[in-house]
């Protein structure tokens, strides 16, 4: 199942306004409920480790769905869960590298209108400022 295996600090820099970044790179090719439900747990667990540390403001979380080629509703469902917890917690959550098959899907759905959305990593680092080595990357199995 997918989980999020281990924490490579790459780097750290102070960006996206001045708030640290973090990227999730799902490696599974498929993002349904199994896959869904796993990363909105990790998600729940990482801020609570964030604001257990006392940390005021939740970074921003990145998702990359590069390797993503397959997305259901029930996987979608558990993204804007997602978004919507670190919305609570005034953070927000990006999406970057959708493969054209889960664009569709966004597109379809009218979900890309909830979502900001980058055609890849680097346009998304460039945007805020920041590079590919200047985030903490959190790996999806």
């Amino acid at each position: 199942m997918d989980t999020i295996t281990k924490i490579n600090q790459l780097s750290f820099r102070q960006g996206l306004n001045s708030a640290p970044t973090f990227v999730i790179k799902l490696t599974n090719s498929k993002f349904d409920n199994v896959a869904g439900s796993d990363l909105l747990g990790k998600v729940e667990s990482w801020i609570s480790a964030n604001v257990m540390m006392n940390n005021k403001e939740i970074p921003v979380l990145i998702v990359d769905m590069e390797n993503v080629d397959f997305i259901d509703s029930q996987g979608l469902q558990k993204l804007l869960g997602c978004l919507k917890l670190m919305q609570s917690h005034s953070s927000n959550l990006l999406i970057t590298s959708q493969q054209s098959s889960v664009r569709l899907v966004f597109e379809i759905t009218r979900i890309d209108q909830l979502f900001a959305i980058f055609p890849s990593i680097d346009t998304c680092m460039n945007q805020f400022n920041v590079t590919n080595s200047d985030a903490n990357y959190l790996a999806v199995a």
